[in-house]
């Protein structure tokens, strides 16, 4: 994706630079220094390698965790000390670039509020070059150059013809930005100085053409950028804090009302006890509502039953419209085995036969003459 490069940080003698675009100068970093969005960590190419691998399918699919290992050959020190990352130039070759760990947190380490710079790279990557080119900045007595998507170096000045006499493929045109030109020219072969295109200026100058971000980002895997977790939390504070308020006293009101229907749950319970104990005094308590249930059950209607109480009704009905009085009912199973007390037989036969009309199937199972009434057991069949 192509984006606005508009400033680059170049390591002068050892110490942070910051290059804007269209600059004369650099300006040294401090602690009051604001970045750009844009700005790019240019590290220092003589301590930052470069160069392109092919990499097979089968080894694409698992670059990230092999890659120390196949450069392993390649590398005078142990892999385990080196920083290694890779973007794709081609489905078939990767730029590869490595460094010491040891440098690349000593840099990260010198830039005050280096948590908002995401993107390093190697300086020489950081210059715009078209195909058949090499692109060149010359600082004092040092030039940074590029010669290929993958390759550069910075050199010192005296040094720059050999390098360029050592490239594998000659480029077509120099392109060199910088302050003095007879200097620099001076360095260069007849040949060389034909291919020269020169640019006034410096980093600043070649920034206002370099609209290319470079590919390959070291700043990745253990050394990328912590989340912003202050910054966050300066801006989420008040809100983090009211919300935790809010939640803390929604708990302790939630608290409060669960204490308070807790009580007046207890409550409820003890007077159920009591009101079960009113009606059935004996016996273990369990269950108030499932013992009092499955009584309660024994007298309502069930599959091919009637209600024990309407029936109830009835009988003591009869029984007091014909002078009778009932002295003991017994209930179970559809049948009702009632103890009365008449006048005389007679009434007692008009109490069952009032209950015959009424539905019920009466039999009268024992009667006895005590004194001047009679006492008679009746089996009803309620069902």
């Amino acid at each position: 994706m192509r984006v606005e490069n508009s400033s680059v940080i170049i390591w002068h003698d050892g110490e942070p630079m910051l290059w804007r675009a269209g600059a004369v100068s650099a300006e040294l970093i401090t602690a009051d220094t604001v970045y750009p969005e844009s700005a790019i960590v240019g590290l220092p190419s003589d301590a930052v390698r470069t160069t392109s691998l092919e990499v097979t399918p089968q080894e694409r699919k698992h670059l990230a965790k092999s890659l120390p290992f196949m450069m392993e050959e390649q590398v005078a020190e142990d892999v385990d000390d080196l920083h290694f990352v890779s973007a794709p130039l081609t489905d078939e070759h990767y730029l590869v670039a490595f460094t010491r760990c040891d440098n690349l947190s000593a840099w990260i380490e010198q830039l005050s509020q280096a948590e908002s710079l995401k993107f390093f790279a190697p300086e020489a990557l950081c210059l715009p070059r078209e195909p058949g080119e090499c692109c060149a900045v010359v600082e004092g007595d040092s030039v940074v150059l590029r010669w290929s998507d993958s390759e550069g170096a910075r050199v010192d000045l005296s040094l720059l013809s050999v390098l360029l006499d050592s490239l594998g493929e000659s480029p077509e045109k120099i392109v060199v930005y910088g302050t003095d030109r007879a200097a620099v020219v001076a360095h260069l072969s007849d040949e060389q100085q034909a291919l020269v295109d020169w640019r006034q200026g410096g980093w600043g100058a070649l920034l206002l053409l370099a609209d290319t971000r470079p590919s390959l980002n070291l700043r990745q895997g253990a050394f990328a950028p912590a989340l912003p977790l202050n910054k966050w939390w300066g801006l989420w504070r008040t809100v983090a804090v009211t919300a935790c308020v809010a939640i803390t006293l929604q708990l302790v009101a939630d608290l409060g009302q669960f204490q308070k229907l807790k009580s007046h749950n207890l409550e409820l319970r003890s007077a159920i006890q009591q009101t079960y104990r009113r009606a059935n005094p004996r016996g273990a308590v369990v269950d108030v509502e499932k013992q009092l249930d499955r009584q309660i059950a024994e007298f309502t209607g069930e599959e091919g039953l009637s209600a024990f109480t309407p029936r109830l009704v009835d009988v003591v009905t009869a029984t007091i419209s014909n002078s009778g009085r009932v002295t003991s009912i017994n209930y179970s199973a559809g049948q009702l085995r009632l103890n009365l007390t008449a006048e005389n037989f007679s009434a007692v036969e008009k109490i069952r036969q009032a209950l015959e009309g009424k539905g019920l199937k009466a039999t009268l199972e024992t009667s006895s003459a005590r004194g001047d009434e009679v006492r008679a057991r009746l089996r009803v069949e309620v069902s």
